[in-house]
C-alpha cells in the first residue's frame, strides 16, 4: 500500500509540475526554460546527495564506467534536452490537457526502441497497445468540440505542437531504453541517484553547449537572469514538482512496487491533469478529453502488462 501511495504521489507531482513549467515557457522561452530547469535540477538533486548520502559523493566519480556515462549521457540528452523541449514546447501550444496526453505515447516508443536498441521482442499484446493510445490520442486531437474549449482557455491545435508532442514522447522513450542500458552495463549495479545525476549533468551541459554553438546563450539567459514577467518563481515550482519531487518519489515507488505497476500508475498522468487543468487555465473538461484519456491510458496498461500474456507473434 505505500509504494502504491508513493507512486500516486509521483503521478500528482508530474501533474502539478506541467503547469508552472507552461507557465516559465511562456515568459522565458522553451530553450532558455529547459538549460536552467536542467541545471537547476542538477544542482539540487547534488545537495540532496550531499546531505543524505555524504558517502556516495565519492562514487559519483569512481563508481561509474564508461558505458554509463555513455548510454546515461545519451539518455539525459535524448530524453531531457531535446524529448523535454519539444514537450515543453507542445505544452505550451496545445496546452497542458492535450501536451499530457501525448506522453503516453513514450512508454510504445520505449516499446520499439527497445526492439531496435536491445533486441527485446515484441508481441501482439504490446502492438495492440500502442495502437489504443495512438487511437485515444487521435481522437481528442481531432475533437472539434475540445478545440473550441481549448482556444477559449489561449491554446489552439497548431500542427506544430502536435509534431512537437510526438517528437518529444518519442525521445523520452528512447531515453528511457537508453538509461537502461546504461544502468545494466555492468554486473555492479549504479545506485539510481548516481544515474539521475549523470543523466542531468550531460542534459544541462548539453543544453548550455547548444546555446553557445548557436549564439543563444544570451538570449537564453537574460530573460531567466532578469526575472521576466515574473518567470523565475514558475521555474522553481517545476523543477520542484518535477526533476526533484517526482523522480525522488518515483525511484521511491519502484523500490515497492513492481515496475510494470509503478508505470502502470504513472500513466495515469493525463486523467490527473484533467481537473488541475480545468482549475488552473478554466478549460472545460468535455467527454471527448475524458474518454480519449482513458483510452489513451488503457492502450499503456495493456502495453505495460504484455509480459504476463502469452500471446506472442
Amino acid at each position: 500500500m505505500f509504494g502504491v501511495i508513493i507512486a500516486l504521489l509521483t503521478t500528482v507531482c508530474w501533474s502539478i509540475g506541467i503547469f508552472p513549467f507552461t507557465e516559465a515557457s511562456k515568459r522565458f522561452g522553451t530553450a532558455a526554460l529547459n538549460q536552467y530547469r536542467l541545471f537547476l535540477g542538477w544542482l539540487v538533486i547534488s545537495i540532496l546527495i550531499i546531505c543524505f548520502y555524504p558517502i556516495s559523493i565519492i562514487g559519483l566519480f569512481s563508481i561509474p564506467q564508461f558505458n554509463h556515462y555513455l548510454f546515461l549521457g545519451l539518455s539525459g540528452i535524448i530524453g531531457f534536452t531535446i524529448g523535454d523541449y519539444f514537450s515543453f514546447t507542445s505544452f505550451k501550444i496545445l496546452g497542458p490537457k492535450l501536451g499530457s496526453l501525448y506522453t503516453t505515447i513514450a512508454p510504445g516508443a520505449a516499446l520499439l526502441a527497445g526492439f531496435l536498441i536491445l533486441d527485446q521482442t515484441m508481441n501482439f499484446i504490446g502492438v495492440l497497445g500502442i495502437f489504443i493510445t495512438i487511437g485515444g490520442v487521435i481522437w481528442l486531437t481531432l475533437s472539434k468540440k475540445d478545440k473550441k474549449a481549448s482556444e477559449k482557455a489561449g491554446f489552439e491545435r497548431d500542427p506544430k505542437g502536435i509534431l512537437f508532442g510526438v517528437i518529444g514522447a518519442l525521445c523520452q522513450g528512447t531515453g528511457l531504453v537508453l538509461s537502461k542500458l546504461g544502468m545494466d552495463s555492468y554486473e555492479e549495479k549504479l545506485p539510481t541517484l548516481h544515474a539521475v545525476w549523470i543523466r542531468l549533468l550531460f542534459a544541462f551541459g548539453a543544453a548550455f553547449l547548444i546555446a553557445l554553438v548557436t549564439g543563444r546563450m544570451k538570449a537564453n539567459s537574460m530573460p531567466v537572469f532578469k526575472n521576466q514577467n515574473n518567470g523565475l518563481p514558475y521555474m522553481f515550482l517545476g523543477t520542484l514538482f518535477g526533476p526533484v519531487l517526482g523522480v525522488s518519489f518515483s525511484l521511491l515507488a519502484i523500490q515497492h512496487l513492481s515496475v510494470a505497476t509503478a508505470q502502470t500508475i504513472f500513466a495515469l498522468l493525463p486523467i490527473v491533469v484533467l481537473p488541475i487543468n480545468y482549475f488552473y487555465y478554466k478549460e472545460k473538461i468535455t467527454i471527448q478529453a475524458v474518454f480519449a484519456c482513458a483510452i489513451a491510458v488503457l492502450g499503456v496498461f495493456v502495453l505495460i502488462w504484455r509480459d504476463s500474456i502469452n500471446l506472442w507473434i
